[in-house]
Parts: structure tokens; C-alpha cells; sequence
């Protein structure tokens, strides 16, 4: 894997060369350096987008030293193979019950904020999943179908919220059209610094080893 060298700092990455008009650059939540090129010589690109680089990899570095099980927008401590929270102790060594367990709490959450939204916007929505999604927060399917990431039960509430605004709203706009941001901003006016708070917890919660674990299956 070609390496190169960004203020001192040895950074691995890996190219894919493709039919594309820009190089495009991704850091993976674990930090892992990904370019789309048209060309294998793409140096300059990462020596021109350096400090960009360095302050992703430097927030996934921060995550990567936080301690305890993100739950609900707090850090919990894990010792003994137990997750202690304000008001539960959950069992880590048993994966297939805590996923459970954890599925059916954010269902429990889920279930009433979606029937305000969508009542609030005169829809209602046909089914409600939660699956394991690996690229996303959550969908709505043309079918009126709604499936929201397991992983949101890490997030504080008012995100957690936040996503279930835009999903319901989704069921009145299925694109993200000046209209579509009207609805949501009717409930969130700070729709912007939520969707850059999920950027920073979506770093958190993947380099979480207990939520990384739960997270491992398939969709």
C-alpha cells in the first residue's frame, strides 16, 4: 500500500482508479486514507488537502481514546463485561442478547416520536425497522417504510430526534428539495449543527469496540 508523508506524519492509503472527472478523497471512520482518481499519481491531491487530512485523522485519534459505551449521548463504564448505566446493567459477553436488548429499547424510543412526527405532518408511515446499517443514520423506502440505525441508541436524544424528523419528512418529500428542509426546520431550526454533531458521532460510535462488535453483521 503506497504511503506518503503529511507533516511529519507516515499516512497509508489506497486508490481506486476509476472514469472520473475530480479525485475524490475519504477518510473511513477508522481512518483508513481512500481516493477515487483517474490517475494513480495523486501525491499533489493529498499534499494540497494535508490539513484537512491531518484534522480528520486527528478527530478519529480523539475518538479512539474515549472510554466507556456511548449510550444515549453518555459515556458509560464497562468493567467485568458489564455496561453499567444510570438505571441497567447490560451483559456484553452474550452479543445476540444485548443486540436484542438494545433493538428493542430503541424501538421503545422510536415508536412514539415517529407517530408525533408523522402526525404532525399528516402521514403515517407503513412499517418500522432497525437494522445494522453500515453507510447510514437511517431510510425511508418509496414503499412509506422507515428502518433507523441501531447505532442512534448511542446518540443524545435531541439527535436522536433530529433523525426521526427527517426520515418522517421524508415520507411527505423522498428528496432533499428546499421543501424537504422547510419541514425538518420546522422542529430542528439547527438542522446544520445536528447533522455536523452525527458526523462527530458517527466517528465516536465506530471506533467504540462494543459498538463496533455490534455492529459487525450484515445489514
Amino acid at each position: 500500500m503506497p504511503e506518503i508523508d503529511l507533516n511529519g506524519k507516515k499516512i497509508q492509503y489506497e486508490v481506486s482508479v476509476r472514469r472520473v472527472r475530480y479525485v475524490r478523497i475519504y477518510v473511513s471512520p477508522e481512518g483508513k486514507l481512500y481516493i477515487v482518481s483517474p490517475t494513480r499519481r495523486v501525491e499533489r491531491f493529498l499534499k494540497e488537502k494535508e490539513d484537512w487530512i491531518l484534522s480528520k485523522l486527528e478527530k478519529i485519534e480523539r475518538a479512539k481514546n474515549i472510554r466507556g459505551f456511548p449510550y444515549l449521548g453518555k459515556f458509560y463504564p464497562f468493567r467485568d463485561g458489564k455496561i453499567f448505566t444510570d438505571n441497567k446493567v447490560l451483559e456484553v459477553s452474550d452479543k445476540r442478547k444485548l443486540e436484542k436488548t438494545l433493538k428493542n429499547e430503541l424501538r421503545t424510543l422510536l415508536v412514539p416520536l415517529v407517530e408525533e412526527r408523522a402526525a404532525s405532518l399528516g402521514v403515517k408511515p407503513k412499517r418500522i425497522f432497525i437494522r445494522k446499517q453500515r453507510t447510514r443514520w437511517g431510510s425511508c423506502s418509496p414503499k412509506g417504510n422507515l428502518s433507523f440505525n441501531l447505532a442512534m441508541l448511542a446518540l443524545p436524544p435531541e439527535l436522536i430526534d433530529y433523525l426521526v424528523t427527517h426520515e418522517v419528512a421524508h415520507l411527505v418529500e423522498m428528496n432533499h428539495s428546499k421543501k424537504f428542509w422547510t419541514l425538518v426546520e420546522e422542529s430542528h431550526p439547527d438542522w446544520r449543527k445536528k447533522r455536523k454533531e452525527l458526523k462527530d458521532w458517527w466517528v465516536i460510535i465506530h471506533n467504540n469496540p462494543i459498538w463496533r462488535e455490534i455492529l459487525g453483521g450484515r445489514e
